[in-house]
């Protein structure tokens, strides 16, 4: 019930800055049309599942509900300057991550080689082992 208090809170929140703006002017903000169109996602997404069952991957909408917390920054400078140093930072971070997998991968094949098939338990092989890559690399992930 509480997706319905949101959506209906979120609502009437567009509906008093349309009327108060006016529809041409609500819409020239490139928030407000975020908004909108999250809005009537949540709609659709709420009629749907009163019909069908399932929601045939409309969490997504869901998932772009968050964004809205990037409004804030338009108010906070130091959450604002945050958010602009996080994007700047974007390449290294990924090139990080990237060298992170790299090492994840060497070492799974790594222990593959030399551990893989080697532990013979009575009870059983454990959850995680080096016998398989998949399995390998979820055990140097953890």
């Amino acid at each position: 019930y509480t997706e319905f208090i949101f959506l209906g809170l979120f609502m009437c929140e567009m509906f008093i800055k349309m009327y108060a703006l006016g529809p041409r002017i609500y819409f020239e903000s490139s928030f407000n049309r975020f908004d909108c169109v999250v809005i009537f996602g949540s709609i659709f997404e709420v009629i749907w599942s009163a019909v069908k069952s399932g929601s045939f991957g409309l969490s997504v909408l869901r998932a772009l509900r968050l964004l809205r917390i990037f409004k804030v920054t338009k108010y906070w400078a130091s959450l604002r300057n945050l958010v602009i140093s996080l994007l700047n930072s974007m390449r290294s971070i990924i090139s990080l991550l990237f060298l992170l997998f790299l090492f994840i991968l060497i070492f799974a094949l790594l222990g593959m080689q030399l551990f893989g098939g080697q532990f013979n338990f009575e009870s059983g092989t454990p959850p995680t082992n080096f016998n398989t890559f998949p399995i390998a690399l979820l055990t140097v992930f953890q």
